[in-house]
């Protein structure tokens, strides 16, 4: 079947769309404008009876993704919704973007599909991304922060309320909300909260009690947390101790760069006075002495956001 056929009605009918044409034609709208909703109606039909809700709205564009559901591939177009039951995946793929996992229980938009920009909107649930496009052109948004690739695979999930945990499984993304950034490379994670925006990502081997101590000083910033979580840090923790020399002020960070400059050996320009300053070329030397990718890179990526 030609997939146009559901939009313009050109080329040849599936016979399963043809019997159902026939089948709902004593409810055809009269005036030939509306024809395209009940085109769109007995397209909705099919496809929520492979488990899976495609809503479609009139002003909508092609697009070079597909939903796979029970092997029937559907083309998207931008502005629908992609909704899963709570029995039933789907797949979402473009050949020159990437693959989608959606899993059950999830509700996805495609926002957006351009040349130089895909935009996803998950507004609960869980999607499993793989993407061979070029870093920034894949984007999520969530209730609680932008979720920008930078060549990888990962695993996002939001909660009904609009928190949401990724968990990154190769290369790089960016969890971004307002001025509040957190840079996620392979085998960490990151939460974030409606409000609040993401919080300190951390990778997925710390000990408990550094991840209990991070989870609670970015929710109440106290002192007693900030105390228990550098006292937990190893050297791989570093990367979350970096991201808290932006978010800290005074003496908690003076506490959290002491800590920092245990853990990596900081090159000149990455003085104390110029990390309390919150001196940018400070900080971004004190991040390339992770070695874990230079600053430049997502900085030059940054700048499409």
């Amino acid at each position: 079947m030609n997939d146009d056929y559901l939009w313009d009605r050109s080329g040849t009918p599936d016979p399963e769309i043809a019997h159902l044409e026939q089948a709902l034609a004593p409810l055809r709208w009269s005036r030939t404008n509306k024809r395209c909703g009940h085109l769109l109606a007995i397209a909705a039909l099919i496809l929520l009876a492979a488990g899976v809700s495609f809503l479609w709205s009139r002003k909508m564009v092609a697009t070079p993704w597909q939903l796979v559901a029970n092997d029937r591939p559907q083309h998207i177009r931008t502005g629908q919704w992609i909704e899963t039951p709570p029995h039933r995946a789907a797949v979402v793929r473009s050949d020159a973007i990437g693959t989608l996992e959606i899993e059950p229980g999830s509700r996805l938009q495609l926002l957006d599909s351009g040349k130089d920009k895909q935009r996803f909107s998950l507004a609960r649930g869980t999607i499993h991304a793989l993407i061979w496009a070029p870093p920034a052109t894949f984007v999520v948004d969530t209730p609680a922060a932008k979720t920008v690739d930078l060549g990888c695979e990962y695993t996002l999930h939001v909660d009904n309320d609009g928190t949401g945990l990724i968990t990154v499984e190769m290369g790089w993304v960016a969890f971004a909300w307002q001025s509040v950034e957190s840079f996620i490379p392979a085998g960490a994670s990151c939460t974030t909260r409606p409000g609040h925006g993401p919080g300190t990502p951390f990778f997925n081997d710390a000990s408990p009690a550094f991840k209990t101590a991070l989870a609670q000083f970015d929710n109440d910033h106290s002192a007693e947390s900030l105390q228990s979580l550098l006292a937990a840090a190893r050297s791989r923790d570093a990367m979350s101790l970096w991201h808290l020399l932006q978010r800290t002020s005074g003496e908690d960070r003076a506490q959290a760069f002491s800590r920092y400059a245990q853990l990596v050996a900081l090159p000149p320009v990455a003085t104390r006075d110029a990390i309390l300053r919150g001196d940018p070329k400070a900080l971004d030397a004190a991040w390339n002495a992770l070695d874990l990718g230079d600053t430049a890179w997502w900085r030059e990526w940054k700048r499409s956001w």
